[in-house]
């Protein structure tokens, strides 16, 4: 079996860790989960200006901010370990929710 050169190596090179990386490309903000929706993504300015007489008191809406943008989901979607459908939904009925709750 013939070797090869010394200093050539035919090993894999080492991955290289990107948490080693300082002063890299900023991170994107990071979420609890993909599709759940969480309370630590609520946009307390923006839940504030849904009018009220689309707002319900059983299961009031509230808007949320992800990599995407904002959105508008229940209270009762929060924190459920569950996918929540109004964050995953195209961006255009994403706006149109948050457009159809803000505006009288």
């Amino acid at each position: 079996m013939a070797e090869a050169p010394k200093g050539i190596t035919h090993a894999r090179p080492k991955a290289k860790d990107d948490k080693d990386k300082k002063g890299g490309k900023d991170k994107a903000p990071v979420f609890p989960s993909t599709f759940g929706s969480h309370a630590s993504m609520v946009n307390e300015e923006l839940t504030a200006k849904i009018v009220a007489t689309k707002q319900e008191t059983a299961d009031p809406w509230i808007i949320l901010k992800d990599e995407r943008g904002d959105y508008a989901t229940r209270k009762s979607r929060l924190d459920t370990g569950m996918a929540d459908p109004n964050r995953f939904a195209d961006l255009a009925a994403r706006e149109q929710q948050l457009k159809q709750l803000t505006t009288e």
